[in-house]
Parts: C-alpha cells; structure tokens; sequence
C-alpha cells in the first residue's frame, strides 16, 4: 500500500487489492472517489498521455484536460475530483510505481 498526499486528497493506491486506489478529501473528510484494480490501471494509461478527451471511467466520466489536468464527475452530474496537471502526474507516478 502506498499513500501520498496529493492537493487536497490523500491517495491510498493498494495494487492487486479493491478497491485499488482510493482519492479521500482530506479536508472535507469523505472518500472522493473509489477505483476497482481495472479502473484504476486503466486511469493509469489515460494520465499516461496529454491529450484533450471525455471519458467513462468506472462509475465516474473523467475529463482530461490538453495541459493534463482532470476531473472526475459521479453518475449524477456532480464532481468527485479535480487534479491539476502537476497533481495529475503525481498521481500517475503514484499508480506507476510498483
């Protein structure tokens, strides 16, 4: 397990378990966004590239930005997570490293 505080999220990437990566807001006290082992590996090839592109990711639609940043947005509209584009790459770091 490793943990790393990212912005305002603790991320807590568990590799092989589930869920696999965890994005809890530290501020607000709540767990922003879940990701099961295949979301989460699949999330780590999108940060892979910078590109402007909408995506369903799990029970989340993700939105990359063409400098790198993204959000993710629950099934009802509302955002779980935004990462700017440094944010986003130490996240991707994060997943990547094993």
């Amino acid at each position: 397990m490793r943990i790393e505080i990212i912005g305002e999220y603790e991320a807590t990437c568990t590799p092989g378990g589930d869920p696999a990566l965890v994005l809890h807001h530290v501020v607000r006290g709540y767990d922003a966004a879940t990701l099961s082992p295949d979301v989460a590996a699949e999330l780590r090839e999108l940060l892979a590239v910078k590109q402007k592109r909408i995506r369903s990711l799990g029970p989340y639609q993700a939105i990359f930005g063409a400098e790198g940043d993204f959000a993710l947005y629950q099934a009802n509209g509302r955002r779980a997570c935004y990462l700017t584009a440094d944010q986003a790459a130490k996240l991707a770091r994060l997943l990547s490293a094993g």
